[in-house]
């Protein structure tokens, strides 16, 4: 098999579409924003993709199995494809059938038991990794429990996609599909390496850091604030956790920084930002607008925001930014852990909620909630519970875990990167002896950090 790239000479696309400089052949109307417009320009260029008549693209619509076929083949063969038909009993002679019946013939994809192919069908995030990969000569590894792992286990080592933004059940996107094939295209080209080591260090390693430290940020227009702290122990070649910390309703930043005692647990291990709810001068603080869609939270920005200039003056390990909360707080970090599945890997919260989201990654979790929380009911906590237990893939049954006083539970059968603790704590008073069960836990910053310590 002729895994040659298919490329299309530069003037014959200027010709045709109003060119750029390199490959960015042309700009469709709705890629400006999206994370993979190099990836789509780059396809497009190269005569793989094309947009829709109405000269958008749609990064984020979902991709069908025909569709994958004739992108994948035209980007990675110049074989002669043949006039394939009839190979699965719904392939006949349609316009994907050459490409379906070629991708059969060289074991890139089977099909279903009962002879069916399914074009139509969307394709699932791991599908999608299987039908890329083996339509290209790179080396895999071995891993074969699940079947998929190997082919997450490949994007996650070189720096394609993280095995912490990768659901196996989530469609594909045409977008993560472009970035896919764009990196598997350079690799065969030479002119980018997939050398399988991974590389989470943020861009800002090596870098000396802002002073003063940074306390506020302009989000859409509007100045926000927050607290920083950066260890004494920080080095800029070193690549660091980064934990941000949210806060409750009524209480201020500075307050939980006082009582979440995850730094204290951290020592110099982390650097943590506290940001402010609006309106900042309180006295009822929010992460969201009225209004929002549950995907659409107001402050999902804040934290894109802070996570990305943060990851550009400090060293950060991309693969260990947490998140915690308490309250409103914690309805927010359950939220967000849905939403911004791909960028956290590990959250921590006490007596909230959540937004339920599509999901876009797993995210290992400890969740505290006291069955006689009234300002944030327990059915709200068992609603986040509940999340994560399938945003992380676990069975329903657990057994009994370590925070043993908080009455702690794990479940089974969860991603093995994404685990889920539950604890119904008994905790009733708070720290002034004051009945208050929406309290957060004595020892719940050090559980945290422990929780957070044990990932790998």
């Amino acid at each position: 098999m002729n895994l040659k790239l298919k490329l299309i000479p530069i003037l014959m696309i200027g010709l045709l579409w109003p060119y750029q400089i390199g490959y960015q052949a042309v700009i469709f109307s709705d890629i400006q924003d999206s994370p993979y417009k190099t990836s789509i320009e780059y396809l497009y260029s190269n005569s793989v993709v094309e947009g829709y008549g109405d000269g958008t693209f749609r990064p984020t619509a979902k991709i069908n199995r025909a569709e994958i076929m004739k992108i994948i083949l035209e980007a990675s063969t110049e074989d002669s494809l043949g006039f394939g038909r009839q190979c699965f009993k719904d392939v006949g002679n349609d316009w994907f059938a050459k490409y379906v019946c070629y991708a059969k013939e060289n074991n890139i994809v089977e099909g279903y038991s009962d002879g069916y192919f399914r074009p139509a069908q969307n394709v699932n995030m791991v599908e999608g990794l299987k039908m890329g990969i083996e339509s290209f000569p790179v080396k895999l590894g071995s891993a074969n429990s699940p079947w998929y792992q190997k082919y997450i286990d490949f994007t996650h080592d070189n720096n394609i996609f993280s095995r912490y933004s990768v659901l196996p059940q989530k469609n594909m996107t045409r977008g993560e599909m472009a970035y896919l094939v764009h990196q598997l295209m350079m690799d065969k080209a030479g002119t980018k390496k997939l050398t399988g080591k991974r590389d989470s260090e943020s861009a800002g390693c090596g870098l000396n850091p802002p002073s003063p430290r940074p306390t506020s940020s302009i989000i859409k227009g509007k100045t926000r604030h927050y607290i920083t702290n950066v260890p004494s122990g920080y080095s800029k070649d070193k690549p660091i956790d980064l934990v941000f910390a949210f806060h409750g309703r009524t209480n201020p930043n500075a307050q939980v920084r006082g009582y979440y005692k995850v730094e204290e647990a951290a020592g110099n291990n982390a650097i943590f930002i506290y940001p402010a709810g609006l309106p900042e001068e309180g006295p009822s603080r929010s992460w969201s607008d009225p209004g929002d869609r549950s995907d659409e939270l107001r402050d999902f920005a804040l934290f894109d925001q802070l996570l990305e200039e943060f990851s550009n003056n400090y060293c950060i390990d991309l693969d260990r930014v947490f998140v915690v909360g308490h309250s409103l707080g914690a309805w927010f970090t359950n939220s967000l852990s849905c939403a911004r599945g791909s960028k956290i890997r590990a959250i921590g919260s006490v007596g909230g909620g959540t937004t339920i989201n599509e999901c876009t990654g797993p995210v290992a979790s400890l969740i505290m909630h006291n069955p006689k929380d009234r300002l944030a009911p327990f059915s709200s906590g068992e609603t986040a519970r509940n999340q994560m237990i399938s945003q992380n893939q676990c069975s329903g049954t657990s057994s009994s875990t370590n925070p043993t006083s908080l009455k702690c539970v794990a479940y089974q059968g969860c991603n093995k990167i994404a685990p889920l603790t539950w604890c119904p704590h008994r905790e009733d008073y708070d720290y002034r002896g004051t009945y208050y069960p929406h309290t957060w836990p004595t020892s719940a910053g050090s559980e945290i950090w422990k929780f957070f310590e044990s990932l790998n």
